[in-house]
């Protein structure tokens, strides 16, 4: 069966995107497998050597030292992958940690608000290098073993598991949050390309209205000064510049400019659909498949 882009997702997103052949066909391209040096146990001069000894091609990000892509999908049956050495990520979902790589060197408290399955957790903890507290939280119970699993194999240590809807979570104060939301997931079409099938846009607006209930709540639980990164791995402005908008608009918020150096940003867009949004939200960020042979990806920096 070949797959094909849904008319009505072409339709929604050709005027959202700069080349929308070029975004169609990277939607239809499968995703090159990634991975993260786990820098509690490993360094990435150590690992490169033992994969070429496996004669497993990786390639350095130029954007993060730490991360590399393979055309292997062997990198799950590693000794390095079993001992939590490696860690099996998407390159996009890397990218919030870095927004936040300055502030965790000295922060000792630290929120990633939908914790499960771990991938961002742990790479928090690497840069903080196991020092301070981070409360990995999240909703689905059954996520939680799993969670736990990788914490453990990754060997992190300063990390603590809640299991909240986060829109309940007791009071407290963080320096630094991470709410990667749940969305509708368009971004990762080109990891379960079948998923395009099922698309609607009808999913899209009760998944926003959950996103500005969640959104709220994190920006509640952050000291004066500190730092949150919104995230999504979808493409609807509803569930992402739509979503800042809310929060400048009901909170105190300040945006920072997204910046990775290395790596293809574009800016989050101020129109959508007869919509306006704050002039500030250009200083979000996209993250488009074929500008860097990624999944698709949108980022937030939010100071308190």
């Amino acid at each position: 069966m070949t797959l094909e882009v849904p008319a009505a997702f072409a339709e929604r997103y050709t005027q959202l995107v700069d080349d929308a052949p070029a975004f169609f066909e990277a939607m239809l391209t499968p995703l090159p497998k990634s991975f993260r040096v786990n820098t509690l146990k490993a360094t990435a001069e150590t690992i490169v050597p033992r994969f070429a000894g496996y004669g497993i091609g990786i390639k350095q990000a130029a954007w993060y030292s730490d991360a590399f892509v393979s055309d292997n999908p062997a990198l799950g049956s590693t000794l390095e992958h079993f001992l939590g050495a490696i860690y099996v990520q998407e390159l996009t979902s890397m990218l919030p940690p870095l927004l936040v790589r300055s502030e965790l060197q000295t922060a000792t408290t630290v929120l990633d608000a939908c914790a499960a399955p771990g991938s961002k957790t742990t790479q928090l903890s690497a840069l903080m290098n196991n020092r301070g507290t981070i409360v990995a939280n999240d909703v689905e119970y059954e996520r939680i073993k799993p969670l736990k699993f990788n914490l453990e194999r990754s060997g992190t240590l300063n990390a603590v598991v809640t299991n909240y809807d986060l829109r309940s979570f007791p009071q407290m104060s963080f320096e630094v949050a991470l709410l990667d939301a749940p969305c509708t997931s368009e971004g990762i079409f080109r990891k379960n390309p079948r998923q395009m099938l099922s698309w609607s846009p009808k999913r899209i607006a009760p998944s926003a209205h959950r996103q500005k209930q969640l959104i709220l709540k994190t920006f509640d639980l952050l000291a004066d000064g500190g730092t949150l990164i919104y995230s999504t791995c979808t493409f609807a402005p509803e569930e992402n510049e739509a979503v800042i908008d809310y929060l400048l608009n009901e909170r105190p918020a300040e945006l920072e400019q997204v910046e990775i150096p290395n790596f293809r940003l574009m800016p989050g867009i101020t129109t959508w659909q007869n919509r306006t949004f704050d002039e500030r939200v250009r200083m979000t960020a996209r993250v488009l498949p074929h500008h860097n042979d990624t999944g698709g990806f949108f980022l937030a920096r939010i100071k308190k």
